[in-house]
């Protein structure tokens, strides 16, 4: 049985404002109590009450009474769920074992016990028609110190904030205004299908061999009210088009136009081809690919992004690649960058910033190439060995996917290779466990 990945993605075409202020991007996949991601990161970026330490245990730590509250004021926007009943749930009650214990928490205990005063935003696909127009949401979004777009399916946040023209409801009006008064404001934050909204142009669904077996050729964006087939749909949508390869739809705008964000990176599969042939469709020279229960600060003030949590940011830096011409998707010195917690990345100098101490001797010998570059933790697994390891590059082969129903890659499709190098230009650290790779040569062969 075929199982699509369905990213998550939204955009905007209107004008967009300068950037002036800060998102945190999650890459999905957290941990409840990761209060790296939730409190060092989230929390400290609004300032308010920042000194403070929450109580993990408790899901009261602050007054819901948004005129008085000590707590930073997080409005959670649940747009991505399938229906307004769906967002509600996910919103005030816990996931829970059969046993009776807690799995994971639902958004409003979640955000209590890291210390947030949560309100929810109910505005889905089944009642955009009112909500993204109603005072009371707009009341909502110019009161909170945080707006945290959940994780989903990022073409029902796009269904949810704009008209079908694309222009912006009063709900998302309301957030660009914010926005627009800069770094103080509001921190526009986004879990997974919620990152992918904040593009100005979001990709999504598919995956990385399809992206360059497709050669970069994503679709003009999909319509917002044609949002229920958000893909490649130029073949149908029983097609291998609209299962492995792209789609690209209006989002928020928020983040700079320079930049563009994947999300589960490699935790879930590897998506640096998805995101290598995204940008190179829309025009990209860097993107962001944030990894599962991690979370990336982006100040747009100071051109930085700031790693937190368990997992990488892998930055891919297309500035000085060259494309070859090919059958599938192909280019030569793409540089690509894994960041861990504590890291930072200043997109605007390209530059690399890490604490963890330089490797001097290196602790494996040989080489690692990859059977299946493009499967869970693989892309960070040989961007980590290349700079701790005696062999100067590695080479990970993405075969054909194969699936057991449904269409099919042709038996011609070859197996493509990724080559990683390590050369004059590419540094290695490591500290506490975790690794800093700057700038190791990529290739898509």
């Amino acid at each position: 049985m075929r199982f699509p990945l369905l990213a998550l993605t939204a955009t905007l075409s209107i004008a967009f404002p300068a950037h002036a202020g800060k998102l945190f991007l999650s890459g999905g996949g957290y941990s409840d109590t990761n209060t790296d991601l939730f409190v060092n990161g989230l929390r400290k970026a609004t300032g308010i009450d920042a000194a403070t330490t929450p109580n993990l245990a408790s899901t009261t730590n602050c007054s819901t009474d948004w005129s008085t509250t000590r707590c930073p004021r997080i409005l959670v926007v649940t747009s991505a769920s399938a229906s307004s009943a769906v967002g509600i749930d996910a919103f005030q009650n816990d996931l829970l074992n059969t046993n009776g214990s807690v799995r994971k928490r639902g958004y409003y205990n979640l955000f209590q016990t890291h210390g947030f005063s949560p309100k929810h935003l109910n505005l889905h696909v089944d009642n955009f028609v009112s909500a993204a127009y109603s005072s009371a949401n707009v009341a909502l979004v110019n009161q909170a110190d945080v707006v945290f777009f959940t994780g989903g399916d990022q073409a029902k946040i796009a269904r949810s904030l704009f008209r079908d023209d694309g222009s912006d409801t009063p709900v998302a009006s309301a957030l660009r205004s914010r926005w627009a008064n800069g770094a103080g404001s509001v921190v526009v934050a986004g879990d997974s299908a919620g990152n992918h909204v904040v593009n100005a142009t979001m990709h999504g669904v598919g995956i990385s061999y399809g992206y360059l077996h497709f050669n970069a050729n994503l679709p003009s964006p999909t319509p917002i009210a044609s949002f229920a087939t958000f893909g490649d749909t130029r073949e149908g949508t029983s097609a291998l088009r609209y299962f492995d390869n792209g789609g690209t739809m209006k989002g928020l705008g928020f983040l700079p136009t320079t930049l563009l964000s994947d999300t589960h990176f490699d935790a879930r599969s590897g998506r640096l081809g998805r995101l290598a042939a995204a940008m190179q469709h829309l025009g990209i020279r860097q993107g962001l690919g944030v990894d599962e229960d991690t979370g990336v600060l982006v100040d747009t003030t100071a051109n930085t992004a700031r790693v937190f949590g368990s997992g990488s940011l892998i930055v891919v830096d297309a500035n000085a690649a060259t494309r070859v011409t090919a059958s599938s998707y192909k280019l030569t010195n793409l540089r690509v960058s894994l960041l861990t917690s504590g890291d930072r990345y200043h997109y605007g100098t390209r530059t690399v910033t890490s604490s963890k101490a330089a490797i001097g001797t290196r602790y494996y010998s040989g080489f690692y190439d990859s059977s299946d570059v493009f499967g869970p933790f693989e892309t960070s697994k040989s961007l980590t060995r290349v700079v701790d390891q005696s062999g100067s590059f590695n080479v990970g082969s993405a075969p054909r996917p194969r699936y057991s129903s449904g269409p099919q890659y042709p038996s011609s499709a070859p197996t493509l290779k990724v080559r990683f190098t390590r050369d004059a230009s590419t540094r290695g650290y490591f500290g506490g466990g975790k690794y800093t790779v700057d700038k190791v040569k990529v290739d898509f062969e």
